[in-house]
């Protein structure tokens, strides 16, 4: 069964021709940017997260303590050719 959001209130700001909505701390977001969508047929709008993109330092981290076998590939090697030195 899904679970009913709970309707919370926010304050729409305006600066310009832009607007800005302030969201309550029970619902702040961890990341700057958000997706948004909204619904042509029922006007909701829908934020998401935008997921925080791990730093190189995360990645190889992770590499490190994935066993190599993991995600080296296997392929055919082509013949090595011999060259003349100029």
């Amino acid at each position: 069964m899904a679970q009913r959001a709970t309707a919370n209130k926010a304050q729409v700001i305006r600066s310009g021709r832009s607007q800005s909505v302030r969201l309550p701390a029970a619902i702040r977001f961890a990341s700057n940017e958000v997706f948004i969508q909204r619904d042509e047929h029922s006007g909701v709008v829908t934020l998401s997260e935008k997921p925080l993109q791990p730093s190189l330092a995360q990645i190889f981290h992770e590499l490190d303590e994935m066993k190599s076998g993991d995600y080296v590939l296997e392929r055919d090697s082509l013949p090595t050719v011999e060259r003349e030195a100029r």
